[in-house]
């Protein structure tokens, strides 16, 4: 399979996987190398003698390869995969309109603790309140605003799934139209792949859009040697 260029960059050449595959025990990007006229791809910095990464080289081909396979597999159980958690998104999603208003109102009563903290911190200083009571009260606030902090916090986590709803249903869509081929579809790459991690020279975990993490076998008879 001939690599797919994306043009240059300051004088290096940037292929359609140069800004994708990561290694797992650095987090840097992969990098592309050739020799004996095949191209494989291993961490920038092993490349460089630099790292005392694990060797994770992978052929170019078998990349395109083990992508195929598994969007082949993800549209086969794309309605027992992908639409059930679609449904499950968009009943949180309906909670949404009340989740703003609860976060409103957690916010007002965080505030409301907040200046009642301050005047029992005033009335204690004025030796108005004991010590004992101004431990007391304001254990007991404190308390109450790491509570609703969580609360808070959890509220927006449910908001933050509108997002990945969104790029769900693009991935159901464009999956829907996807008729598998042997070929490697390098603009279906581009929109649904976010990252690759290379596990070992036999595993590839694909981070799709949506944060939909699948893990694919490249095929025996096409993994490399560990060095």
């Amino acid at each position: 399979m001939i690599a797919i260029k994306k043009g240059t960059k300051r004088g290096n050449t940037v292929y359609t996987l140069s800004k994708t595959m990561r290694c797992p025990d650095c987090g840097r990007l992969f990098r592309r190398h050739v020799a004996n006229g095949k191209a494989y791809w291993c961490c920038s910095l092993l490349t460089a003698n630099a790292s005392k990464c694990k060797s994770r080289r992978v052929r170019e081909p078998m990349v395109y390869d083990t992508f195929n396979m598994m969007i082949y597999k993800l549209k086969a159980n794309r309605q027992d995969l992908l639409e059930s958690l679609i449904q499950r998104l968009e009943y949180l999603q309906s909670r949404t309109s009340e989740n703003i208003e609860r976060i409103r109102q957690i916010d007002k009563e965080i505030a409301d603790l907040s200046a009642k903290n301050l005047v029992v911190t005033r009335l204690h200083t004025s030796g108005v309140l004991g010590t004992a009571e101004y431990s007391m009260q304001t254990s007991e606030i404190s308390n109450k605003i790491t509570e609703l902090r969580i609360e808070r916090r959890k509220k927006l986590t449910e908001d933050e799934n509108d997002v990945m709803l969104d790029e769900l249903k693009r991935l159901n869509e464009i999956l829907k139209e996807y008729e598998p081929t042997s070929d490697f579809d390098e603009e279906m790459f581009e929109q649904i792949i976010e990252s690759i991690i290379v596990d070992d020279t036999s595993r590839l975990t694909f981070h799709l859009i949506g944060g939909l993490t699948l893990t694919e076998e490249i095929k025996e008879k096409g993994r490399c040697r560990t060095a």
